[in-house]
């Protein structure tokens, strides 16, 4: 459930100054949700980043291996002081426990565990260089070994093993963790969203408890946060004098102890922090190296809510101004001048190019994964490969790409794997010489390493209803549209590239008041007419664009509400789509049906009330601009379709219709899944 922050006793101004603080430190914040009493109080994402997309947390992903220890210790299927051997059928020399690996308590040394990668025999034959149970030091091998206990035991993979018992009470859809070994990583490699890693939060500091209904074992949950493990020597981020290092505090069973409460903490900022005695949790992901400054953040947001409690709430101006999720809209491109290229992460600048393109664009050559056009906007691009070897679905990369002029006749360029913390740089300077780096590089073999399967770069979302364009959205007709817009702009002395660039979602009455400003609007109407005419008796090269008929084809059979929202007159409407061999929606939003055309909202306002929805849960599908600032406008979402859909920043993009996907939710809900 989502409230206002005031009606959870946080001050709207303590979380809106979290927001800004994360971005104006340069910390490079990607989505960030605040919950308290089970309820979220606040979600934002920064773009390209979204909040539906899972993404790369790292080390976040030794929680849920935790976790899976945990039920099997419930189940009775293994107990926490247990041989490690004795489950992975291996010989176990100096007796490694399955505790020792959930504290990283092995007595391995840093050096050692570099050295033992990800075979778990190679871990229980090495000699710790301390007595097990004496000596913490972060060791990633060990979760990895707990991932194969797992799968050696329930003969499943981690994630389908957590699937029924974890995953899907916490409503927590598809998602992929990465192999290692052949096993699944366990010890990072899962994608999630920031929502999945609060639901993880809001149960752990519930005692194992979400919804009202148990989850995860109690004793358990009790147990992990415990500060098993001393780690005042560990050899992690640092701290600023005098201010308490947080990697200082202790280690549960894969969770870090906390100033307050306890946390999930993936490297360069994936955080979840469970705070029971405030019942509050945050979620984060981001990409920084000084990961304690964004704690540092999340310390003085507590500590206003804790002011705010003792002064008995939140303060009535903030309960008078709720905060709207996605409002003020945030960029990391705002922080750009503020990310710098790394100089120690590898990056393989051999070959690479950039050119300058029409429109201020221009296109990366990028070695090991292909060309990639650049816009003044965020665009997203998905790039197919070759799989790194033990990931065989693991073919692809989705990003997203922006860059700008210079005024010294340079150029920036961010590339951005929006399903990783990850953006590359690509800078030109005044002379011509090109420089490019990671901002933060992956842990791992570069842009191979971040390859993941089609399915986790999928949005899915819930809507009450689709509310459809027709033209340049389900069907082409470019051909005739630009022939007579181009021969009537002859005629009336017009420069025909300045008609094309306004007629597109737009009545063309509204488009000849634009363009002959002076001329009585009966002149327009009557005109318009005679256009609307010709253009429904010129029918040849209308043809559906692609996953049309199958978008049609799913919302009939799943029984999803939806409606033709379109600035062509009924008429035209059934013309065109029939000549597309296409049909009709049962209902159709026409000129005549509307006193205002896009970019007014008119149009998807009335298309909500003619459905029965409410018009705030509905979704537009538009390839305009005009028609994408129309559904906005309506407050609703969209989706734009196309390549030039990303310039007038709908809430999603894909390429055309056979992105979309639709099928009928729990009770009267549709869930929306987009490629």
């Amino acid at each position: 459930m989502r409230r206002t922050p005031a009606e959870l006793g946080i001050p709207a101004a303590a979380v809106l100054a979290l927001a800004e603080r994360l971005s104006a430190e340069g910390l490079d914040p990607h989505a960030l949700l605040v919950a308290r009493h089970g309820d979220v109080a606040f979600e934002t994402a920064w773009a390209p980043y979204r909040l539906e997309r899972p993404a790369l947390v790292y080390s976040a992903s030794k929680t849920f291996t935790s976790l899976a220890i945990g039920f099997l210790a419930d189940e009775g299927r293994l107990g926490l002081d247990d041989s490690a051997g004795t489950h992975l059928a291996e010989p176990n020399p100096h007796g490694i426990t399955v505790r020792h690996l959930l504290t990283m308590n092995t007595g391995h040394s840093p050096e050692q565990i570099d050295r033992i990668g990800a075979d778990p025999r190679v871990l229980l034959r090495e000699a710790p260089a301390f007595a097990p149970g004496t000596h913490f030091a972060y060791n990633s091998p060990a979760t990895h070994a707990l991932s194969a206990i797992v799968t050696a035991i329930t003969g499943e993979p981690l994630t389908a093993y957590l699937r029924p018992r974890l995953l899907d009470p916490l409503g927590i859809g598809e998602r992929w963790m990465s192999p290692r070994g052949g096993i699944e990583h366990g010890a990072s490699g899962f994608h999630l969203t920031v929502d999945d890693l609060a639901r993880t939060a809001i149960m752990l500091g519930a005692g194992g408890a979400f919804d009202g209904v148990q989850v995860a074992p109690a004793w358990y949950v009790e147990e992990m946060a415990r500060p098993w493990s001393d780690t005042g020597v560990f050899d992690g981020p640092t701290a600023v004098d005098g201010e308490i290092n947080d990697w200082t505090l202790g280690y549960g069973y894969q969770v870090w102890r906390g100033r307050q409460g306890f946390r999930l903490d993936g490297a360069f900022g994936q955080f979840a922090l469970v705070l029971p005695d405030h019942d509050l949790v945050i979620a984060y992901q981001g990409a920084t190296l000084d990961t304690q400054a964004t704690l540092r953040a999340f310390w003085a947001f507590v500590a206003a809510v804790e002011v705010a409690d003792a002064a008995g709430g939140a303060d009535a101006d903030a309960a008078a101004s709720p905060v709207a999720p996605l409002e003020p809209a945030r960029d990391t491109w705002d922080a750009r001048d503020r990310f710098t290229i790394s100089t120690g992460d590898p990056f393989d600048a051999a070959g690479l190019t950039l050119t300058d393109a029409d429109g201020g664009g221009g296109i990366v050559q990028l070695p090991g994964v292909g060309t990639l056009p650049v816009a003044p906007h965020w665009q997203e691009i998905r790039v197919d490969g070759t799989a790194p070897e033990g990931a065989p679905s693991a073919t692809h990369l989705r990003l997203a790409t922006r860059g700008e002029r210079l005024d010294d006749g340079g150029a920036l360029v961010h590339i951005v794997d929006t399903t990783s913390p990850h953006r590359a740089i690509v800078r030109r300077d005044a002379t011509g010489v090109v420089t490019a780096g990671w901002h933060i590089g992956p842990l791992g073999d570069g842009w191979n390493a971040l390859r993941v399967p089609a399915s986790v770069p999928r949005i899915e979302t819930h809507a009450s209803a689709l509310l459809l364009d027709m033209d340049g959205t389900l069907v082409d007709s470019h051909e005739v549209v630009e022939r007579l817009w181009t021969q009537w702009s002859i005629e009336h002395g017009i420069d025909p590239e300045r008609t094309l660039s306004i007629i597109h979602g737009r009545q063309g009455q509204d488009s000849m008041a634009q363009l002959l400003p002076d001329r009585p609007h009966e002149e327009n109407l009557a005109e318009n007419a005679a256009m609307l005419a010709a253009e429904t008796a010129q029918t040849e090269g209308v043809v559906a664009l692609a996953g049309a008929a199958d978008l049609l084809a799913a919302l009939d059979r799943e029984g999803v509400p939806y409606a033709l929202v379109t600035s062509a007159t009924a008429e035209l409407a059934a013309a065109r789509m029939r000549a597309a061999g296409l049909p009709v929606p049962p209902v159709v939003v026409a000129a005549a049906d509307v006193s205002r055309s896009k970019p007014d909202p008119e149009g998807f306002l009335a298309g909500a009330a003619a459905l029965g929805v409410d018009a705030a849960g509905g979704i537009v599908v538009e390839d305009s601009a005009n028609g994408i600032a129309a559904g906005l406008a309506a407050g609703m979402r969209v989706i734009g379709v196309g390549p030039h859909a990303a310039a007038s920043a709908p809430t999603w993009t894909v390429p055309d219709a056979a992105g979309i996907h639709v099928a009928r939710g729990h009770g009267d809900g549709i869930v929306v899944t987009l490629d």
